[in-house]
């Protein structure tokens, strides 16, 4: 993330906090930036604002992982790496055998990967108990 980039997200971080104050700021960031990127951007404002860090959670669309896996590797790679929790979402558009694939491919680069899927409702607690 550009130093420009990480200051901006600062920036709107301590506007909102100041302004809406909310319970909670989810932040989806675009799938360029590395989890231990947000991290760093987001720690920055605590100099200036008191707020709490939450967990930083990836996720992986099930249908996509191929495509994606093969074209941009490195990236996806820095977005689990240091992730608290890897979702790989719409699951229900996979096969078992597909998903399996993905865990074989993802195996030693994260020990939280749970599937999710929002019709069939799986993953959802999880990802919900992550939160709170």
């Amino acid at each position: 993330m550009g130093c420009s980039l990480a200051t901006s997200l600062v920036a709107r971080i301590k506007e909102i906090k100041r302004t809406v104050n909310p319970d909670y700021l989810f932040i989806e960031p675009s799938e360029m930036v590395l989890t231990q990127e947000m991290r760093d951007a987001t720690r920055m404002g605590l100099r200036d604002a008191s707020y709490e860090i939450g967990p930083f959670i990836t996720l992986i669309d099930g249908p996509d992982f191929g495509q994606v896996w093969e074209e941009r590797r490195p990236l996806l790679r820095g977005q689990i790496d240091r992730a608290d929790l890897v979702a790989v979402s719409r699951v229900d558009l996979v096969t078992p055998e597909r998903y399996q694939e993905i865990l074989a491919a993802l195996e030693g680069i994260s020990n939280s990967i749970l599937p999710l899927s929002v019709p069939k409702g799986a993953g959802l607690e999880e990802v919900v108990q992550k939160l709170v």
